[in-house]
């Protein structure tokens, strides 16, 4: 993944207003529910990846967590700034955070799919290495399911059905995003976690002119 890259298409959907209308994925609801059933889970301590300018990340504050938010984009961390005063945010890129696994939940909105399959192998493992023992891990990831309609290169393929692409047309433009199969994601988790929502897949339709659909896992593990 170029880091470096991915801020600046970021950064610049951001100045256009990407998100800024737009409500809270029901993903949340699900997040929230979990925390309340799992042991200690909303007074521990957590962190968001690509909190964005807080589309998600918001809610779950004003919920009461005491969650980080990590972004690239530097722009969208002054938005939420804006928005929302005294936030713990950073600018950072996840590949490189270290913790000493003392987390309690880790939150991972459509973040974990920018890259190749060596970036996705240690987005899984940071997340394994932040958590403590019983943290639980929230994603929502492409799916390989996914009707991709805009121009682009094919970088990797797996026996699994998932995907890496890099797109030649559009706000992505230059960036390598992955697409996950079902097995892939069990195969990711099976050695440190144990499931507690299993993956489900949400179709997602395209709004016109773009024709087809996007698709999304959400799912949520803890971890041994």
């Amino acid at each position: 993944m170029d880091e470096r890259l991915v801020a600046l298409r970021w950064d610049t959907e951001y100045r256009r207003g990407r998100y800024v209308e737009e409500p809270p994925l029901p993903f949340v609801a699900d997040i929230l529910a979990a925390l309340d059933a799992s042991p200690g889970g909303r007074s521990g301590v957590g962190l968001y990846i690509g909190c964005g300018n807080g589309r998600n990340y918001v809610p779950l504050v004003d919920a009461g967590l005491r969650i980080y938010g990590l972004d690239l984009s530097l722009e969208a961390l002054r938005q939420l700034a804006r928005r929302r005063a005294g936030l713990p945010l950073i600018c950072g890129d996840f590949r490189g955070f270290a913790a000493a696994g003392g987390l309690s939940y880790v939150v991972a909105i459509q973040v974990f799919q920018h890259g190749t399959l060596a970036d996705v192998a240690t987005y899984f493992g940071n997340v394994r290495a932040a958590l403590r023992p019983g943290g639980l891990f929230f994603c929502r990831v492409n799916s390989a399911s996914t009707q991709i309609v805009r121009e682009h290169s094919v970088l990797e393929r797996t026996l699994h059905g998932s995907l890496t692409i890099r797109y030649e047309d559009g706000p992505k433009d230059g960036l390598a995003i992955h697409f996950y199969a079902r097995q892939e994601l069990e195969e990711l988790t099976a050695g440190g976690f144990e499931t507690v929502l299993a993956p489900r897949e949400c179709f997602i339709e395209r709004e016109p002119p773009l024709p087809g659909f996007w698709a999304q896992w959400e799912a949520v593990w803890r971890r041994r």
